[in-house]
């Protein structure tokens, strides 16, 4: 086993980056496409696209930081594992229901992450508290 503290929040941190990577990617290749420097020109695909990158960058560092806590904390690596992979799902879910206009899937992505991120704050306080 790794002597790195949080090995667990680790891996689901550098897959989740690649992930901004991606979302980021998106924006930047339909800004030039559709010739739009600032925001999304009142052009709805690169609205739906910089969306989506902006909630994840919202909501995921928060999660993160919560799964490190309750990893470096001490809880079952189980559970770190089944927040993170539960937030790659989340997120998976968001950005397709955003940019494929399937609401269903936005709404689950959406509601996900926000247990998440309630399950890992309630957690953190119980496991310091």
């Amino acid at each position: 086993m790794s002597t790195f503290p949080v090995p667990i929040t680790a891996i689901f941190t550098a897959l989740l980056a690649l992930m901004l990577v991606g979302v980021s990617v998106r924006v930047t290749v339909l800004r030039a496409k559709k010739k739009v420097n600032l925001f999304d020109g009142g052009d709805p695909e690169l609205g739906r696209a910089i969306r989506v990158q902006g909630n994840f960058i919202e909501y995921v560092p928060m999660a993160l930081a919560l799964m490190g806590l309750l990893e470096w904390l001490g809880s079952k690596p189980w559970m770190v594992y089944l927040l993170g992979a539960a937030l790659v799902v989340a997120r998976i879910l968001h950005a397709w229901g955003i940019y494929g206009g399937a609401f269903p899937a936005r709404a689950a992505g959406t509601t996900l992450t926000w247990i998440l991120i309630a399950a890992g704050a309630l957690l953190v306080l119980g496991r310091v508290a």
